[in-house]
């Protein structure tokens, strides 16, 4: 099945190399003219060589870049989402960061205060920057500074499966009551058996960043900031409010109360939530739009029967912008050759192309009008941007992911109750928001 959805990436790209081609004359000349001239070796730390189908579709346009500039080599360097923050620590304390490397909002102020980012601002060009959704470059920006390129943006919404619920008659959840008689009415014995063998719900509950974003978003569905800045421009968190502790139970209760979560839920990630999709055993999961892609390359039967729809609510809807994007190391050497890489990534060809395996959204205006971004696949993502907030801009931000994740946890294996839980996440997060300086 991977080999069919590369198969069609291939296509795509023959297709555009075509085009290419045919308008890229000048390119084409300079690429000639460079014969002969010193290569020049670019490296790039890459979350997308870690997954699929993201991997060998970006190692695809690497490699078509190179055809068109054979003066540059492109060397991947492949890192885990989940390994990445502390990957890039520990090569910028070496001295030994590659000349890019992924990056996104919730770390980009720990890596601009280590000092280790290009502005992009300056290096791009403002006129540059005017393609790109201005609330997308404010997120990607630190004091007015562009700490990353904006590649691809996935905000979190619910994937559901469209046929399952036409056939039920339900309708997609617009809020938690909603979505919990949907979840029960979809967990089911399928074969008899006497235990249930599909959910309604793919929770992702490890203790990482992919499971804490994901529970950040029904945490301020319910009206409640993790961390805000008070009117005297104070930060402060609001774990500890009656809020907050709903919805915590909630959530727990879906696993531990209400049975529509499939066992081992502190166990599932993001890959073992959307091959549960895939499979057919769960039913809906919170997620970015790169799920779609990733569902679609483990069973294309699947194409159409998924749709999407905003984050049901509490109190409102609400959704990350999930950035993600390249920074220039500082120490590299080829800024320059870096940046007219980082611009053949996100022309509208390769953007679409690139949505169309992936499933992530674009970053800039006028490649989001397309037609392909309103299908029911993609319509509740698109809408979902209307509800995006912005990570605070606090330095060690990235710390709250752990603190939202190690609380639910302890509540889903029976640890803690959730003021246990709840108290110790506060004294955390006011520990970190103490030693912020």
């Amino acid at each position: 099945m991977k080999v069919k959805k590369l198969g069609s990436w291939i296509s795509i790209l023959a297709i555009m190399g075509l085009t290419l081609t045919a308008c890229g004359s000048n390119k084409e000349t300079k690429s000639n003219d460079a014969e002969g001239a010193k290569q020049v070796t670019i490296k790039i730390m890459s979350v997308s060589q870690t997954e699929n189908p993201d991997g060998p579709a970006e190692l695809e346009m690497a490699e078509r870049y190179m055809k068109l500039h054979p003066e540059v080599k492109i060397e991947f360097i492949g890192v885990p989402m989940n390994d990445l923050y502390k990957k890039v620590t520990a090569m910028a304390t070496a001295g030994d960061l590659p000349d890019a490397f992924t990056n996104t909002p919730q770390f980009i102020r720990t890596a601009y205060g280590m000092n280790i980012t290009t502005d992009l601002t300056k290096l791009l060009g403002e006129d540059y920057l005017k393609a790109f959704y201005p609330n997308i470059l404010e997120e990607s920006s630190v004091d007015g500074k562009l700490q990353l390129l904006p590649w691809t943006a996935a905000p979190m919404a619910l994937v559901y499966r469209g046929d399952w619920f036409e056939a039920e008659g339900l309708k997609a959840p617009e809020n938690w009551d909603e979505f919990l008689d949907a979840a029960k009415k979809l967990t089911k014995d399928t074969n008899g058996d006497g235990k249930a063998d599909q959910w309604g719900f793919g929770m992702i509950g490890t203790r990482n960043g992919s499971g804490a974003d994901r529970f950040m978003t029904v945490l301020r569905s319910y009206g409640v900031d993790e961390l805000k800045k008070d009117d005297s421009g104070k930060w402060i968190t609001q774990l500890d409010t009656p809020e907050a502790k709903e919805a915590f139970q909630f959530y727990v209760d879906l696993n531990n109360k209400h049975g529509v979560v499939p066992p081992g839920v502190t166990e599932t990630g993001f890959p073992e939530a959307a091959s549960l999709m895939a499979t057919g055993k769960v039913a809906m999961m919170l997620t970015g739009p790169n799920a779609l892609g990733n569902i679609i390359s483990q069973n294309p039967d699947l194409k159409g029967k998924l749709y999407s729809t905003p984050i049901p609510m509490k109190v409102k809807h609400t959704a990350t912008f999930g950035v993600l994007g390249y920074s220039i190391a500082e120490t590299s050497q080829h800024k320059e050759v870096v940046a007219d890489y980082l611009k053949f990534m996100v022309n509208p060809e390769n953007a679409l192309a690139w949505n169309t395996v992936s499933g992530r959204l674009p970053t800039t205006i006028e490649v989001g009008k397309q037609q392909q971004m309103s299908t029911p696949e993609y319509a509740g993502f698109v809408k979902a941007l209307e509800y995006a907030f912005s990570i605070p801009a606090f330095d060690q931000y990235s710390q709250f992911q752990d603190i939202i994740a190690e609380a639910y946890q302890s509540m889903i294996a029976g640890n803690q109750s959730v003021e246990q839980a709840t108290k110790r996440a506060t004294n955390r997060a006011n520990e970190v928001i103490k030693n912020n300086k």
